[in-house]
C-alpha cells in the first residue's frame, strides 16, 4: 500500500481473505486504518480498492490525542468519493474541505461544535483553509488561540509551512490580524516588525529561544510543538526570519542578537560574505557555537539547503554533528533525497569518511536512510535513485539497505554493485 499499487492491493485481498478482516485495523502510521492513511493522496486508486472491499469510511484513527477521520486530511477528489461512500463530515472536516455552507449548517444545529476536537486534538479553526471559514468560526465564538492536544499549538502556528507564502501562510497572517497571539517565531516568520520589537524590548531573552526546545520541545505524552514541522527544528528567531526571507524582521532582530546568533543565521541562509565578515571580526567565533547551534549543519541537510551545507562545511562545522535521530548531515540529506545537499557534503573529505557511518537510533547508514526515505518520506522534490548513486560511488556498500529500497533505487544499487 505504501507504494500506491492498487492492483497489488486488490490481488492481496482477493488471494487472502484474512487480509480483508484487517482492512479497518490501525496498522498504518499514527494508529490509522488504511483508508485514513491514503485519503490525503490525490491518487484515488487505493481508495477505490479499500472501499470496494468494505473499508468503513467513518473509521477514525486510534491516535491518543484525537482520532483522524479520513475527511480531516482528504484531497478534494478523495473527499467526493468518501462522501459518496457514506462518510459523515464533522466540523473539522467541513473546515478542512472549505465547505462553509456545510459548516454553517452543523453549527446552526449544534453551536458547541465550534469547539469540537478532531485529529491531534485540533479544533475546526486549526483545519480552516479560507478566510470565509475563519470568519464563520470566529463569529461563532471559536477560540482563536486554542491549542491542539498533541503539539500544544495554535491554529496560526499550524498554518505556517516552512517558507514564505507556502501552505496556509497568508491565512496565518489573517488570524493574527483578527487577534491571534503571535510569539517570537510567528512574528519573525510573518515579518511583524512592530510585534517583534515589542516582544524583545519586553523580554530580550526571547532571542535565545529555539524551535523544538524548552517550551517548544517534547512534553510527553504530547509531541514536539508544531513548529518542528511547520518551521524547522532548532531554529532561533533570527534563523526563522532568514528562512522566511523577512529582511525587515532581521533588521529588528539584529540589535538584540549576539555575534554567534548572527553568524548562525548567516550560515543557515547561505550568506557567505556576512558569515565570513563575522568570523574575520571574531576568529574564534565558531568555538562559541553551542552543540545545539552546530546542529544547524545536519538540520540544513534535513531541509535540503545545499547552499547552507556547503557554506558550513567550508567554514569548519563538524560533519559528524548529530541531527535528527543522531544522523549526520549525510544521513539527513539522504532521507530527503536531496541530491544537491548530498553532493555538496560529499565534496568535503571529512564527509566521505561518514558514508558507512551508522546512526545510534536505527543503526543505519546514509544509504539506508535514502532507501527508507524513498519509501516513507517520499519527498516529492527528492531524487532518491540519484542520491543512492552518489553514495555508492563514494564507497557505500549495499548491505541490508536493499530491504527498504523501492524498485528505482534498487535498480541503481544492483547496477553499481555488479
Amino acid at each position: 500500500m505504501v507504494t500506491g499499487d492498487a492492483a497489488a492491493l486488490r490481488a492481496l485481498f482477493e488471494a487472502h481473505p484474512v487480509a480483508r478482516t484487517l482492512i479497518d485495523a490501525p496498522l498504518c502510521s499514527f494508529d490509522s486504518p488504511a483508508l485514513v492513511h491514503v485519503a490525503a493522496w490525490d491518487d484515488t486508486g487505493l481508495l477505490e480498492v479499500l472501499l470496494g472491499f468494505g473499508a468503513d469510511p467513518n473509521r477514525r484513527s486510534d491516535w491518543w490525542a484525537g482520532g483522524f477521520h479520513a475527511l480531516h486530511t482528504a484531497s478534494q477528489a478523495a473527499a467526493g468519493r468518501l462522501l459518496d461512500a457514506g462518510a459523515v463530515p464533522d466540523a473539522c472536516a467541513a473546515a478542512h474541505l472549505d465547505r462553509a455552507d456545510l459548516l454553517r449548517d452543523l453549527l446552526d444545529a449544534e453551536p458547541d461544535r465550534v469547539h469540537e476536537r478532531g485529529g491531534d486534538g485540533q479544533t475546526p479553526l486549526h483545519f480552516a483553509r479560507s478566510r470565509d471559514v475563519v470568519d464563520l468560526l470566529l463569529e461563532r465564538d471559536a477560540d482563536i488561540d486554542a491549542r491542539d492536544v498533541d503539539h500544544r499549538s495554535t491554529p496560526a502556528q499550524w498554518m505556517l509551512a516552512g517558507a514564505r507564502g507556502a501552505g496556509r501562510y497568508d491565512l496565518a497572517a489573517y488570524l493574527v490580524e483578527r487577534g491571534a497571539r503571535a510569539d517570537v517565531f510567528l512574528a519573525a516568520a510573518l515579518g511583524l516588525t512592530g510585534r517583534l520589537r515589542a516582544l524583545l524590548e519586553s523580554d530580550p531573552s526571547l532571542m535565545a529561544e529555539r524551535t523544538g526546545q524548552g517550551e517548544y520541545g517534547e512534553k510527553p505524552p504530547s509531541s514536539f510543538h508544531i513548529y518542528t514541522w511547520t518551521v524547522g527544528q532548532n531554529l532561533s528567531p533570527l534563523q526563522v526570519a532568514a528562512r522566511f526571507e523577512q529582511d525587515a524582521a532581521l533588521t529588528v532582530l539584529r540589535p538584540f542578537a549576539r555575534a554567534v546568533d548572527l553568524f548562525l543565521a548567516a550560515c543557515e541562509s547561505g550568506r557567505e560574505a556576512e558569515a565570513r565578515g563575522l568570523l574575520s571580526e571574531r576568529p574564534r567565533l565558531l568555538d562559541e557555537v553551542t552543540a545545539e547551534g552546530t546542529r544547524a549543519l545536519p538540520d540544513a541537510g534535513w531541509a535540503g539547503n545545499a547552499g547552507a551545507v556547503e557554506l558550513m562545511l567550508t567554514l569548519g562545522f563538524d560533519p559528524e554533528t548529530p541531527g535528527q535521530d543522531g544522523g549526520t548531515v549525510l544521513h539527513c540529506a539522504a532521507w530527503q533525497g536531496a541530491v544537491a545537499c548530498v553532493g555538496a557534503a560529499l565534496r568535503h573529505p571529512g564527509v566521505r569518511e561518514l558514508v558507512e557511518r551508522r546512526d545510534p537510533v536505527h543503526g543505519s547508514t546514509p544509504l539506508g536512510w535514502c532507501c527508507h526515505g524513498a519509501r516513507h518520506c517520499a519527498n516529492p522534490a527528492g531524487d532518491y535513485p540519484a542520491v543512492a548513486r552518489l553514495l555508492l560511488e563514494a564507497g557505500a556498500l549495499p548491505g541490508p539497505n536493499l530491504e527498504d529500497a523501492p524498485e528505482d533505487v534498487r535498480a541503481v544499487i544492483d547496477d553499481l554493485a555488479r
